[in-house]
This record gives C-alpha cells, structure tokens and sequence, in this order.
C-alpha cells in the first residue's frame, strides 16, 4: 500500500475491528462522545482493506484525522479489517503498538442479521436466508462473483464472516493479546454503561464518563428486496426524486426482521462448533444457545 503514513502525527491509536452486525455503529457513538476520544467523522473508511476501500486516497484518510485536538485516543471503526485476511499484516505494519477493540455475538445471530441488513441495503436480492446460505459456496468459488460483486465481498458471505476464532487468531499472531479488548453485544445489552466504562479503562482515558446510551443502526430487512435494490442502488438523479424513493423505501418495503427458522439456527450452531471452540481457547468467551 504506497503511502506516507508512518511519519504522520494524527493518526489512529485503536480500532473498532468489528465484527459486522454485532453492535459497532453503537460502540462507535459511546466512544465518539468521550471528550478525550477523537474518532473518524467517517464511520467504516475501510482504508486498510485493498480489496473495499471507501477512503482511497492516503491524504484523504489522514485528514479524517486532522481535526482532533489533545485528545489521548485517536479511533477508527472499520469491521472489513476482521474479516478481509490482508488487513491484520497492513496494519502490523503501519500501527504494531495500537490497541483493538471488538465486539461480537452469536455468530448464527450475527448470521441472519447480516443477510437482512444487506437486504435492507439492496444489495441481497436471494429471496431467502436458506438460499443464501446454499448460494454462498458458489459465490465464495466464483472467479465472476469476486470481480463483479457491488459491495464488501465477505458481506455476502454470512457464514464465513462469521468465523471469530480463525479471524481472530489471525489478530494473535501479529499482535500481544493484551492489545485487545473484547466484548460480547449480551454484555452491551445486560451492562451498557459499566461495559462501556471497561472499554474507557482499556483505552486509558477517564472511565468515570457517562455517554447518552441508545441503540444505533437497528436492524430492518426489505419486503422486496428487488425493489429495494432498484431504489437504493438505481436512483440516483434527480435528488428529489431519490428522496422521494428513499422515503418510499422507509415507510412502505421496510420492516423488521422475522425470526430465522429454529432448524436454521440449530444447523448453522452445529456448522459454529468447531470455530466456537477456538474462539474459546483464544478469549475464553462463549455464546449460549
């Protein structure tokens, strides 16, 4: 990655390394309010991930920073650096001292409510969770699907992304594990405030901070996610009638999420146990069923 990173001064100190769907856009907002916490005004620039870049340019990225002042925490939250396997090795090598923080659920939870997130986005157009989760292996293989895929590859992949132990194990062999801190959304939910304070303390600035606790980002899915991929990725000009679209979307196609199928979830816990286990070993965290 050609750029002139290292000599700069404001740069992030930690980051919000994910996973997807687990409660990063609410974790990213109790760290913003922190007075000695500057965090990225642009949420996911996923500048460290070759493969999805939404910042692309080194200056660009560096001037996200510019703005903070004397605060003692620099932050970004970028969930591609999990899962996208180079970004661990790039950030290694431009931030080897930096401090992670991450935030994880059930991964057959994280599962189904990715499918639907990228259902309300437009993005998914399967008509079923099952299917998309049969659909993935093609499109893991798929020389096609990986050039011509419109959004972050692993955000189709529902099962893969969900793999915490191997993606966090990546994290461990480049990186101390005191570096770490890592949450479970159950905790965020049970405990918010004392949950959020644990994060302040590992990040070395005052705990004691109380931040406005709501959640971010609540979950919704698309009653037509066809329409909703022509509303959301089509119209686009003029921006009047985009909005018109949009505000169609909001208050006609999207609702909110059904339960999965409880023989979906037992199967995808059973394909879950192997990197459970290893998630367990590195972190000794575990998700009841």
């Amino acid at each position: 990655m050609d750029m002139d990173l290292k000599t700069t001064k404001k740069l992030p100190s930690f980051f919000i390394l994910g996973a997807a769907r687990c409660g990063t856009s609410s974790l990213y907002q109790y760290l913003k309010q922190h007075p000695n916490i500057y965090m990225s005004p642009v949420k996911e620039p996923c500048f460290f991930c070759e493969t999805f870049q939404v910042i692309k340019n080194p200056v660009e990225y560096a001037r996200l920073f510019e703005a903070s002042q004397n605060q003692a925490q620099i932050g970004e939250a970028s969930h591609v650096y999990l899962t996208n396997p180079a970004s661990a090795g790039t950030l290694r090598n431009f931030f080897p001292k930096a401090k992670f923080v991450l935030i994880l659920r059930h991964p057959a939870d994280r599962a189904y409510s990715l499918y639907h997130q990228m259902r309300r986005w437009g993005y998914e157009t399967i008509t079923s969770f099952e299917k998309a989760l049969e659909t993935e292996e093609r499109r893991f293989y798929s020389k096609w699907f990986h050039r011509h895929c419109n959004q972050y590859i692993y955000n189709f992949f529902y099962f893969r992304s969900g793999l915490f132990g191997d993606q966090i194990e990546r994290y461990f062999r480049l990186f101390d594990r005191t570096q770490f801190y890592i949450i479970t959304l159950s905790q965020l939910k049970e405990a918010p405030l004392s949950t959020i304070q644990g994060i302040y303390a590992f990040l070395g600035v005052e705990k004691e901070f109380k931040p406005e606790i709501k959640v971010f980002n609540k979950g919704q899915t698309s009653r037509w996610p066809l329409l909703q991929n022509f509303l959301n990725l089509r119209v686009r000009q003029p921006r009047r009638l985009r909005r018109l679209a949009l505000s169609f979307a909001e208050k006609y196609n999207l609702t909110q999420i059904p339960p999965m199928n409880p023989e979906t979830r037992r199967l995808l816990c059973s394909r879950y146990q192997p990197d459970l286990k290893k998630l367990y070993h590195l972190t000794r965290i575990t998700f009841s069923e």
